[in-house]
Order: structure tokens, then C-alpha cells, then sequence
């Protein structure tokens, strides 16, 4: 099995430290190497996710190298209404419209701009989009026992919040009660980036692609580029 290199455009430090320090360990032993590059210019890392910073720093890397493919990981709770499919995708109501059929809308539209744009890089095929319905945290919820242990909160405290959900990535009735939000009223100082490592860690990466399957879903692309 030919080892594949894929860089991964983060939002911010607590992305890349999950993808640097979690994920990156679990899908090396697949052949597939994953780099974690925040966005942005030096000095300007992170920030505002306007779909301009992003194709740069996504047509760059798709520039630098024929030999490695280009992901995403941004939260769809900050992305800007100028992405490519965002209002489309917003308009969109219904009970059947799920945070996946979102997700994959906005990926769709990104992949095909970047087709359209950037003609001579094999987008095409060397690019896998992935926007994370709603934000990182939701992954989080994945294991209500381990997120209450990490936490230092009561279990049922994170059962009662996932009860009123279908998986942890539809948790986001409204900004103020997104996943990240949650957490920090249910523990007073809670620091994303270390705390969305350790509490991932313990959860494993398969114990979260159980209860996320747009995540899983990404993943599956990434492992079939092994193949």
C-alpha cells in the first residue's frame, strides 16, 4: 500500500491540534498521512472563514505538489454567507433536511468551484471539501460518560442535551446553544484546544465515527484514496 500525503486547511488551533494529535496518529496506520495548515497568511492565521482566504490557501497547496490531495475542516457555524452553496443551503427547510444534506451541499459547491477556477490543479479529484456540521465540539458528544468525565459534570446533564438531537452533529438550535457554547457554560473555564484534545482522545476516532456519520463519511473518502 503507496502512502498518501493529504493536507488538511484548518480553521483554527483547536482543529489542527485534533487533526495534528488525534486524527493524523489514527488514520497513519491506513497509509495516509495527514498535515494540518491553519488558514491564513503569517500573522493573520485563523479568524474570519470567508470563502476568499480559503480557495488561496486551498489552490496553493493544490499548486505546490501533483502528488497529495487538499481537505477542509471548518465549522460550519462561522463560515460566511458568501460561500459557495451557503445560501442555497440555508433557504433549505424541512424535517428531512438533515445537518449532513447541509454539509454536503456547501462541500459539493465548494468542490465544483474549485474545478471551475482552478482548472489545471485536478481538483477534481485531488480535492475532498469537508465542513463540520455545526462546529468541532459537536464531536465531543460523541461519548456522554467520557465528555461528563473530562468535564467533570454529570452524565445525565449531557444525555438530556443529546436526547432532544438525532446524532451530535445536528446540536445547534440557535448560536447560543451551539456545542461549544454548551460546554463552556457547563464548566467554567473550559480552553477549547486542550480540552478538545484530551476529550477526543479518550473518545477514539472510531467511537466518534459511530455517532457522526458526516464525519465518517469523510473519513471514507480519505481511506478509499488508498485504495
Amino acid at each position: 500500500m503507496s502512502n498518501i500525503e493529504i493536507v488538511i486547511v484548518v480553521e483554527g488551533k483547536t482543529e489542527q491540534t485534533f487533526v495534528r494529535d488525534v486524527l493524523a496518529p489514527e488514520m497513519s496506520h491506513k497509509g495516509l498521512y495527514l498535515h494540518a495548515a491553519l488558514i491564513g497568511k503569517n500573522g493573520h492565521k485563523g479568524g474570519n472563514i470567508c470563502f476568499e482566504r480559503a480557495e488561496t490557501d486551498i489552490s496553493k497547496f493544490l499548486a505546490q505538489r501533483t502528488d497529495t490531495y487538499v481537505s477542509t475542516m471548518f465549522d460550519y457555524f462561522r463560515i460566511d454567507s458568501e460561500w459557495p452553496g451557503y445560501q442555497a443551503s440555508s433557504q433549505q427547510t424541512g424535517a428531512t433536511l438533515t445537518a449532513g444534506d447541509k454539509a454536503e451541499a456547501l462541500e459539493q459547491a465548494t468542490h465544483q468551484n474549485m474545478i471551475t477556477r482552478f482548472p489545471k490543479c485536478e481538483a477534481e479529484t485531488r480535492f475532498i471539501p469537508y465542513i463540520q456540521m455545526h462546529e468541532f465540539e459537536a464531536l465531543l458528544f460523541s461519548c456522554a460518560s467520557t465528555l461528563a468525565s473530562k468535564m467533570e459534570i454529570q452524565e445525565p446533564v449531557i444525555k438530556g442535551i443529546l436526547a432532544a438531537y438525532a446524532n451530535p452533529e445536528e446540536i445547534n438550535t440557535c448560536p447560543e446553544k451551539a456545542p461549544s457554547k454548551r460546554l463552556k457554560v457547563l464548566k467554567k473555564g473550559y480552553r477549547k484546544v486542550v480540552m478538545g484534545k484530551t476529550i477526543s482522545k479518550a473518545i477514539g476516532i472510531q467511537g466518534i465515527r459511530k455517532q457522526c456519520p458526516h464525519f465518517n463519511d469523510w473519513l471514507t473518502k480519505l481511506e478509499n484514496l488508498a485504495s
